[in-house]
This record gives structure tokens, C-alpha cells and sequence, in this order.
């Protein structure tokens, strides 16, 4: 096989169990691949504002995907060459909405994570590590009325966290309704993007302006919001820590982030 681009989610895929570090044998093979000539993207459901730690243990980076697929940055002509957002009517009135429900949400507002004061009470964690938790909560800024902040703009993504499992229905019912893109990246989370954003747009996004097809992608993923890249991609790798929706996404099946599943996966098939 020919591999021109990997593609890659973060959490629970690229990153150790940790959320916060890449392994060294992961790090010297996706260089190894980028020196043969092979483009790297990291795709992932977290704004701009928490991925700096990523790029700096992988500068190489080519492409970011983040937001679910609402915004790609190119970091060699050091722009956003794609970008889809929800409107500022529609998020006004969702905002509005779940103000009166019990769960804690953040929007994506120009790569940043943004939330109205209040609403901290219903936030809990998710499984995560807790350190990972909280560099992720210093990244979130509040606000005491968020739609007068954002004033009409649109934003890249909103994010529900710890739905009870009686609202799930209801909230997804609800993104649905304003025919928005509704995948969920962790348990209890729900994320919303306009319909045509995903991770497979945005990867498909990046293979036309590299004027590739999905034959010379690889693709790696874990969660639901992964399903897109990786039924788009000819060659994607599901971990095996991954949910099963997302397994039957994809064509094969690595091993786990703790077990260097990508690594093992490049090294073997791109390498």
C-alpha cells in the first residue's frame, strides 16, 4: 500500500491513558512517517485552545482537525482552510434551552471553550484522569451571560458533559431537531455540529486539497465520533479499547492506546 496521509483522533487513540502524553515509540514512528513524506493530521472532537500540548510533543503535525470536523488549520501555510459553523439564532435558542435543563455544556467559540457561570454545580468527571481534567477546565472560560458574548456569532461545536441517562434521548432529539451532526466522544457526552461537519468531511476535506484519494489514507479512531474518517479512509484502525460502533466502522482493528496500537499499526502497514 501506498500511504499518503494518517489521520489520527486523540483521546483514547494517539494519546496514552494518561490523555496528556504520546508515548516515545509512538512519537518516532509517526516521524518516521512524516520523513518518508507522509502527511500527519490530528483529528479531534477538543477545540484549538487544549491541543497546544499535542503539538508540542509532535511538531511535524501537518493538519488540524479539530471541533469534530467544524475547522481544519493547515500548519504549513498556517491557516484555517476549512471552517463550518453553527449560526448564532440557533445557538442562541440552544443555549437558552439547556440553561433550564441540569447539564453542564461549553461551546466552541475561535478555537476556545467557553461557558456561563452557574452551571459548574452539574459538572462531573467522566472517567478522565483527574490531571487531565483539570487542564482542560483551566482552558474554559465563563461568562455570566454566554449568549451576549458570543453576540450573534456562530460557533464551531457545542458540547453537552454528564447526561443523565433520561435526558440522553431528549438532548439528542433536540440537536436534531435544528438538523445539526450529533456523535458523542466519551460516556455521557453529547457534541453537536452543523450537519456537514465531521471528521470524514474534514479528512476528505484535506485529501482534495492534496488532490489524494481515501486508497492512500489510513485512519485512526475510538469513539462514535470517529465513525465518519473511518469508514472514509481505505485503511482504518480501530483500537481495541475502542466502542464497538466504532470497531464496525472500521476496517481492521490495533491494539489498544496503552499497548501502542497506532505505532504498531504504522509500523506494519506504512513503514
Amino acid at each position: 500500500m501506498i500511504i499518503k496521509l494518517i489521520a489520527t483522533d486523540l483521546d483514547g487513540t494517539l494519546m496514552s491513558p494518561d490523555h496528556l502524553t504520546i508515548t516515545e515509540r509512538t512519537i518516532n514512528t509517526l516521524k518516521a512517517a512524516h520523513d518518508k513524506g507522509i502527511k500527519i493530521a490530528i483529528s479531534t472532537g477538543r477545540p484549538m485552545c487544549i491541543i497546544g500540548d499535542v503539538v508540542n510533543q509532535i511538531p511535524f503535525v501537518d493538519y488540524i482537525i479539530y471541533s469534530n470536523g467544524a475547522c481544519v488549520f493547515d500548519r504549513n501555510s498556517n491557516e484555517i482552510i476549512h471552517s463550518s459553523l453553527i449560526d448564532g439564532k440557533t445557538i442562541s435558542e440552544l443555549i437558552e434551552y439547556f440553561l433550564d435543563r441540569e447539564v453542564y455544556f461549553d461551546v466552541s467559540y475561535n478555537g476556545e471553550s467557553h461557558y456561563q457561570f452557574g452551571i459548574e454545580k452539574y459538572f462531573a468527571n467522566m472517567d478522565f484522569p483527574g490531571e487531565f481534567v483539570s487542564e482542560v477546565m483551566k482552558s474554559m472560560n465563563g461568562h455570566f451571560d454566554l449568549a451576549e458574548y458570543l453576540n450573534g456569532d456562530g460557533v464551531e461545536k457545542i458540547t453537552l458533559y454528564t447526561v443523565k441517562d433520561e435526558d440522553y434521548d431528549e438532548f439528542k432529539e433536540k440537536f436534531l431537531s435544528y438538523h445539526l451532526s450529533v456523535a458523542s466522544s466519551f460516556k455521557g457526552g453529547l457534541e453537536a455540529t452543523v450537519i456537514d461537519a465531521d471528521k470524514g468531511s474534514a479528512v476528505a476535506g484535506i485529501c482534495a486539497n492534496m488532490k489524494i484519494t481515501s486508497d492512500e489514507v489510513m485512519a485512526f479512531g475510538d469513539a462514535g465520533n470517529d465513525c465518519p474518517m473511518l469508514e472514509f479512509a481505505k485503511y482504518s484502525f480501530a483500537m481495541e479499547n475502542a466502542t464497538e460502533e466504532c470497531k464496525k466502522s472500521a476496517k481492521f482493528v490495533t491494539l489498544s492506546n496503552a499497548e501502542d496500537g497506532l505505532a504498531a499499526a504504522v509500523e506494519k502497514y506504512a513503514l
